[in-house]
């Protein structure tokens, strides 16, 4: 089983605009937003752990140079894109990129102390993906996802009314509990789990679309919205409205 050639296809095309300085979001503040808390978490989650690292569907590279900066480790990125691999490459030294089958993985078993997987499963077939993360840690090792919920209320309405280039013919999103019962039911442990984004996660979105004209005043207030996704992740009801969930899961 091989990731869909449409989906490569898409992220091969997605490469080329990376390349030519045009994105999907507003990057700056996606990082604010976005990126800052999901690094924040992950630095808490494996600070400390050390080995070889593997980032599971690594895209760009942005978290792998994370890793390799802020935990100080070593790493290997895969993608079953070669466009992005080759993008990824090009953003800085340090970290090996390989492109591969995510359902085959060319390494042996028990290679890798922790996987992390930013926003990949929902690409995959996740009981076969998952099979796959598990066979290549080692006992005791961690893997670390953070996946789109699919009881998000934003992000149901906007990807119905907000498409952009990145959402794949094949994805499917999951809720944090059927992605949990996946997880145990391949033997992991799940560790810690975390919501992310109720509001804020929308804006770097619209202002990386034609609409930004509309909002950009809100620009300067990405620190606010970042405050009022704080409130509301805290909330009982709420935080499982929002748009993405991390957990930390050991093996």
């Amino acid at each position: 089983m091989k990731a869909p050639s449409e989906d490569v296809e898409i992220y091969d095309s997605f490469a080329l605009d990376l390349a030519r300085g045009a994105d999907v979001v507003d990057r700056k503040s996606y990082e604010v937003i976005i990126d800052s808390r999901r690094k924040a978490l992950l630095k808490r989650w494996l600070m400390g752990k050390s080995g070889l690292f593997l980032d599971y569907g690594c895209g760009g590279g942005s978290f792998c140079r994370f890793i390799k900066e802020e935990l100080k480790t070593e790493v290997v990125g895969i993608d079953a894109s070669g466009g992005m691999v080759r993008y990824a490459s090009t953003r800085g030294k340090g970290v090996n990129y390989l492109i591969a089958d995510c359902y085959a993985l060319p390494f042996k078993n028990g290679s890798f102390d922790a996987v992390v997987g930013m926003g990949i499963f929902h690409h995959l077939n996740l009981r076969t993906a998952m099979f796959e993360c598990k066979r290549v840690l080692r006992r005791g090792g961690f893997l670390v996802a953070f996946e789109p919920n699919s009881l998000g209320l934003l992000s149901f309405i906007g990807r119905r009314l907000l498409k952009i280039k990145i959402h794949t013919p094949h994805e499917k999103t999951y809720t944090h509990w059927s992605f949990i019962n996946a997880m145990e039911r391949n033997g992991f442990v799940i560790v810690d789990l975390r919501f992310l984004s109720f509001l804020g996660f929308i804006f770097p979105f619209i202002w990386g679309s034609k609409f930004a004209h509309l909002f950009t005043f809100l620009k300067g207030y990405t620190k606010l919205l970042q405050t009022v996704d704080r409130l509301f992740e805290k909330i009982p009801i709420t935080k499982y409205l929002c748009w993405q969930f991390g957990c930390k899961c050991e093996f």
